[in-house]
Order: structure tokens, then sequence, then C-alpha cells
């Protein structure tokens, strides 16, 4: 069954980021000591401010793998979202659904099996919002 996009809400999306401004690109580059698992952390999100994650992409440029995590750091607790199990190398792993971010949180990210060398790339687009009380 194939599933159609929802225009309208679609068309609503738009309209709220575009009212929202702050949208965000960024990439993080990390090179793996070869650890049993690499912990990779985006920046904490500021005071009065609000985050919502659209797509987060993890790619292990160089090795297959034997665990990818990605969630949430929250008080220092981390709150798994995606699991994916055996990635492969060379392989663009992207999440399935948005996270939202309080102010102090952070995305965080855990490989585990990976060698020592391996260059992990990680892509997260966003947008960002202040917190009105």
């Amino acid at each position: 069954m194939e599933v159609q996009p929802n225009i309208i809400d679609l068309n609503w999306s738009l309209k709220a980021l575009a009212r929202l401004g702050n949208l965000f690109r960024r990439r993080i580059i990390h090179i793996s000591d070869g650890s049993a698992t690499i912990t990779i952390d985006d920046e904490q999100v500021h005071t009065a401010r609000m985050q919502m994650l659209t797509r987060v992409c993890v790619e292990n440029e160089t090795s297959d793998y034997d665990r990818l995590r990605l969630g949430v750091l929250s008080s220092g607790l981390f709150q798994p979202h995606e699991e994916e199990n055996n990635p492969n190398s060379d392989t663009l792993y992207w999440m399935s659904e948005e996270i939202m971010l309080g102010e102090s949180e952070n995305l965080r990210i855990e490989l585990t099996g990976t060698t020592a060398d391996d260059r992990i790339s990680v892509y997260i687009i966003g947008y960002e919002a202040r917190i009105i009380t």
C-alpha cells in the first residue's frame, strides 16, 4: 500500500517553519578511536529554546559495525529513539521520525563495534524556536 502525503499538513508545516525562522543544517565528523562504544553528542539546546530535528542521518564511511542508536540526552539520561543492528559501511541511516528537544537537552548517537580510524558523519536538519512563557 502506497501512502500519499497529506498536502494540508505539509502546507501548514511549511508556513509554520517560515514564521519560526532559525532553520539549521549541521554536519558532525567524528573519527573513531576503536572504543567498544563511540558516543557523539550534538550541541545542547540553549535556555528558553526548543529544537525540532526533522532529519538526522548517520554514516560510518569506513567499516561495518554492530549497532547504531540515536536518541535524546536529557538530565544525564540517554533515551534511545531508534536502533539499527549490523549497519553496513558507506550507508546512510536516516531516523524515521522527528525528535523534539527541550532546553538543555541534546541529540546523542551511539555506535557499537566500530574500528579505530573509522570516519563517522552525522547530518542534522531542523529548526529552533524561542519558548515564550
